[in-house]
């Protein structure tokens, strides 16, 4: 009897501590209950302590759905009746959820989420991974840092969509030239990382196979896109010994190549110089408009209907105290990368604007045109600024043309449309720059307030040869007339190519066969020799 009484308290223990035990083991616990205390109270200690157990597994079985996927039961139903065998599918199904979880979260911490490729986290891990191996082997690899070309300009006329979608093409481009050997990480923008197997001339091989792939138009929605890119190239170990130091020498070698054009450039000097010479460059460029070192120089343009002279465009030159002129080609590329062509454009503005009110009190009724660039035209402020500049300079707004490259004009923002209408109504003359290369298509051009448009001198030149510059030459024009734009041919160095560009119904022409650019001081005396001489029409003029 005394052993009947204890009974129950020990099988609370039992149950406390086996709360997942089968239903077999009450079984045979029942049967050995009821020969110590009797059949009665062994039915009624298996019965409260199964219903006991049978509570706890199912408990615990909906914790587990409960964690497994955010809360979410599975599909699968149990594989039987059993409480237990159902305990033991979710366990299973619980572990197979959160390896799947650790797999997506550890291929979300290194993958770039846009392109798939790896990212910098498992890029440094790739380089240290290659140094190791590299001084095992003694043999050398290559980084690569490749940025695109004029990217910005794409997403901020195009969109981020359009923007996104290029860089998975360039994704796929890079991973066409390379070999099984090497790879390609994104570090994020329009800044893709290669990994090269091999030495310097390896490297420069690959590089090479990259950027003729990148020479080929994107198309993207039927829009042609044209997109180049740069390659900085540092070797291991000869440029640096861990993943920083030839990163950062790759880095500089990728803006030495933005700087020259040259689409690829090795590692050739101490980063540490490099950076001081863009600094450098900065601070020249800022003296040099306190300074009054930069100047414009003036090629003519000439009216075809008339033979005269019918404006002037102002390109900006550095006169630099130490290395004589600068080409534009040197040091804009720079101001654009560091935000200070917004105070070369304005100096632009202000000095065409002044020269303007000169040829005017000099009897000569011209027009003159400064460039402007993209990044000028989504600035606020932009209008504003040409506004400041004609009250400083009182001239007949029409006299002054800003010429902004078609990338510019095309774009569609707030910001560049407010700049665009303000200045039409001001009276002020746009004028759409190498027109041709850039994206503008024919519902664009009607909407914007643009007076002129430029032929790019990749197609004029050569169009007596070439049918297919032709046959743009030709359309532009005929595009020109039909949205009532006056169409100027850039780049003309023959007779042979004004006199048929004046046939083709051109209205204006610009290039070495009239004249090459010159100084101020010269453009008066010029254009009144020029006058006394020649007069009609083009076909008159050789």
């Amino acid at each position: 009897m005394f052993a009947a009484m204890l009974l129950p308290q020990a099988l609370l223990v039992a149950a406390a501590w086996t709360p997942v035990m089968d239903a077999g083991f009450w079984y045979g616990l029942g049967f050995a209950i009821a020969l110590i205390a009797g059949p009665a109270v062994a039915v009624e200690v298996v019965r409260r302590h199964g219903r006991e157990v049978t509570r706890r597994v199912r408990a615990i079985n909906e914790m587990i759905h409960r964690a497994d996927l955010g809360g979410r039961r599975s599909d699968n139903g149990p594989s039987s009746n059993c409480e237990i065998t159902e305990l033991a599918d979710s366990v299973e199904q619980l572990v197979e959820s959160v390896t799947r979880r650790e797999r997506r979260i550890l291929e979300s911490a290194l993958s770039d989420p846009l392109t798939g490729l790896p990212n910098r986290a498992l890029l440094a891990d790739r380089i240290r991974h290659l140094i190791a191996v590299s001084q095992r082997t003694r043999s050398a690899f290559a980084i690569g840092v490749l940025d695109l070309d004029r990217f910005k300009v794409v997403n901020d006329t195009l969109g981020h969509s359009t923007g996104d979608a290029l860089l998975k093409e360039v994704s796929r481009r890079i991973q066409r030239a390379l070999r099984e050997c090497d790879s390609v990480a994104r570090l994020g923008g329009d800044e893709f990382v290669l990994l090269i197997a091999g030495d310097a001339e390896v490297a420069r091989m690959v590089s090479r196979r990259i950027l003729e792939l990148m020479r080929e138009p994107f198309r993207h929605n039927d829009q042609v896109i044209d997109v180049g890119a740069s390659i900085g190239l540092a070797i291991y170990p000869e440029h640096g010994q861990d993943d920083v130091t030839l990163l950062r020498h790759a880095d500089s070698a990728m803006y030495r190549a933005k700087r020259s054009r040259t689409g690829a450039h090795l590692f050739d000097g101490d980063s540490g110089a490099l950076r001081h010479s863009y600094l450098s460059m900065l601070g020249e460029m800022r003296e040099a408009l306190e300074e009054r070192q930069f100047v414009l120089d003036y090629q003519p343009k000439l009216v075809l209907a008339t033979g005269r002279i019918g404006g002037f465009e102002g390109l900006v030159r550095w006169n630099h105290p130490l290395r004589g002129r600068v080409p534009p080609g040197e040091f804009i590329p720079f101001a654009e990368q560091t935000g200070f062509m917004r105070d070369i454009t304005r100096w632009v503005v202000e000095e065409g604007a002044r020269f303007s009110r000169e040829l005017t009190a000099a009897g000569l009724d011209l027009r003159v045109s400064v460039n402007v660039s993209a990044l000028d035209i989504e600035n606020p402020d932009f209008a504003k600024t040409v506004m400041e500049v004609l009250r400083r300079h009182p001239i007949d707004p029409r006299r002054l043309c800003l010429e902004i490259t078609e990338t510019g004009v095309v774009s569609e923002s707030e910001t560049a449309m407010k700049n665009l209408n303000l200045l039409s109504r001001l009276g002020v003359t746009l004028s759409v720059d190498d027109f041709g290369t850039g994206y503008a298509t024919l519902s664009q051009l009607q909407r914007l307030p643009v007076n002129e448009l430029k032929i790019d001198r990749s197609f004029v030149s050569g169009i007596n040869k070439e049918r297919g510059n032709l046959t743009i030459v030709r359309s532009t024009i005929e595009l020109g007339k039909q949205l009532g734009l006056k169409v100027i041919a850039e780049g003309v160095e023959t007779a042979q190519e004004m006199r048929s560009l004046a046939a083709l119904g051109c209205d204006e022409i610009q290039g070495y066969f009239l004249a090459k650019p010159m100084r101020a001081e010269e453009v008066i005396d010029w254009v009144k020799m020029r006058h006394a001489l020649y007069s009609g029409p083009v076909h008159a003029l050789q």
